[in-house]
């Protein structure tokens, strides 16, 4: 009897503990696994508590036999419905599969019903045995379900986690079997405790297969969750990517909105209007050259200047549209055959500093048409007021600033004493529209050099 004891107070520690262990994951997982297996532990705990009370083991609140004989087939058909729910969840049976589902949700509503009732005709004194048939059916309708799904757990018997079950189940098998012949056949006595050597130590070499099965189905779980969270940060990383990348496409397309406004307005302001002045000068030219030849000359003359400006004007705006990386339509090359057309023939020498890196900074093309024009104008200024022999021409990078620098060494003059045209206002609204400035150093007898810095950020398409 002594042996029992321990034996009984050992399973229903290990039950108890793992019972708490596995409804603590359930509360973190939220995996009914977990619970149902939780469930049929402590119900299981519970058996052996009332084994523990037996009159026959104990003088502390001792339980009869009538007791013992009572709550023994209720808690351990209790527990076996557990066990069939555990299945049925791993199993992961649902409506459509309707003979299984169907006789789960029959046997979950059927088993309890009959215990309870039961428990009140044993309290009745059940002359008639009518307890023994209703808990006999109870017993038989679990024994046939736990069957079924037993079998059907050998269809997943190549994978680890139900070759872990399959163990498990088979040895509470064979224990509770073994339990129920040695008792019935040897001790002629269901209650016997020869028979619980059986159960305990069978439920005990269970709950290590069937703990170590849930062990591993949790590890799965986190590796899947592992998994989809990392598929979720790539997915994300996708996402994030291909919003950087609409927003680039979104950028170019202003881009491409704002240049194209830019030289709508460039060619309805400056080419517009000299279309209407030759219109203009024309007509009126037509009139005077019976009357006014002389007249009709002047506007002749004046047409041939304007039309050179449109040229021009043409030229840079077509110029600008032009790839950045082509030699023929860079800036160097540009600046340096305006610079040379006009300043050579005037016998003033030209000379020319330009960064290796000018072009791939210089990228936009808004931003090209201005430096070009920048330097047009200072240059233009040069060839027409300086008096000078020489011009140095400069377009480099310092820092983050583009450096674009014409000086020549004319005669200069009092910036106090003189009127600044619409030429350098007009370098100066440039610069400022590429978030840069234009400043001009000048002095009588000095010489002028006008300067534009220019940050690189503002003109690049290019990603520094």
């Amino acid at each position: 009897m002594q042996q029992i004891t321990y034996l009984l107070l050992v399973s229903f520690g290990a039950l108890a503990i793992l019972g708490i262990f596995h409804f603590t994951i359930y509360l973190q997982q939220n995996d009914k696994a977990f619970r149902n297996y939780a469930f049929y532990l402590l119900v299981m705990a519970v058996f052996n508590v009332i084994r523990l009370l037996d009159s026959r083991l104990t003088d502390v609140y001792p339980l009869s036999y009538f007791s013992v004989e009572t709550l023994d087939p209720i808690l351990s058909n209790f527990a076996f419905l557990m066990y069939v729910n555990f299945l049925g969840v791993i199993l992961n049976i649902t409506r459509q599969e309707k003979f299984y589902y169907n006789c789960w949700k029959f046997l979950q509503v059927f088993v309890p019903s009959f215990l309870v009732l039961y428990f009140f005709i044993r309290l009745a004194g059940d002359q008639y045995k009518i307890g023994t048939i209703i808990i006999t059916a109870a017993s038989f309708c679990c024994m046939c379900f736990g069957l079924l799904l037993t079998l059907r757990l050998l269809q997943f018997r190549k994978e680890t986690f139900f070759q872990l079950i399959i163990a498990g189940t088979l040895l509470s098998v064979t224990g509770v079997l073994s339990g129920l012949v040695m008792n019935v056949f040897v001790y002629k006595d269901n209650l016997a405790f020869g028979g619980l050597y059986f159960l305990e130590i069978s439920m005990l070499a269970e709950s290590v297969f069937l703990s170590a099965a849930l062990g591993y189905r949790l590890k799965i779980a986190y590796r899947e969750k592992a998994m989809y969270q990392q598929s979720l940060l790539l997915e994300t990383q996708k996402r994030e990517s291909l919003a950087v990348q609409t927003a680039k496409l979104l950028q170019q397309q202003l881009d491409i909105q704002e240049v194209r406004s830019s030289i709508s307005k460039d060619l309805h302001d400056d080419i517009g209007s000299s279309l209407s002045s030759l219109h203009i000068y024309s007509a009126l030219a037509n009139k005077l050259m019976d009357k006014e030849p002389g007249k009709a000359r002047e506007l002749l003359q004046q047409i041939s200047c304007n039309t050179e400006g449109i040229m021009s004007n043409m030229e840079d705006i077509v110029w600008a549209m032009q790839p950045a990386a082509n030699e023929v339509h860079s800036i160097e090359t540009r600046i340096k055959h305006f610079a040379n057309s006009l300043l050579l023939v005037k016998g003033i020498a030209c000379h020319f500093h330009f960064g290796d890196t000018i072009e791939t900074v210089c990228s936009d093309m808004a931003a090209r048409k201005n430096i070009l024009l920048i330097a047009k104008e200072a240059i233009n200024n040069a060839a027409k007021y300086s008096e000078a022999k020489n011009v140095q021409i400069v377009v480099e990078k310092q820092n983050q600033h583009i450096i674009l620098s014409v000086k020549d060494d004319g005669k200069g003059f009092d910036v106090k004493y003189s009127k600044t045209g619409n030429g350098l206002a007009n370098m100066q609204a440039r610069a400022k529209a590429m978030g840069g400035h234009t400043v001009m150093v000048t002095e009588p007898g000095a010489g002028t050099c006008i300067t534009s810095t220019l940050p690189i950020p503002n003109i690049s398409d290019v990603p520094l």
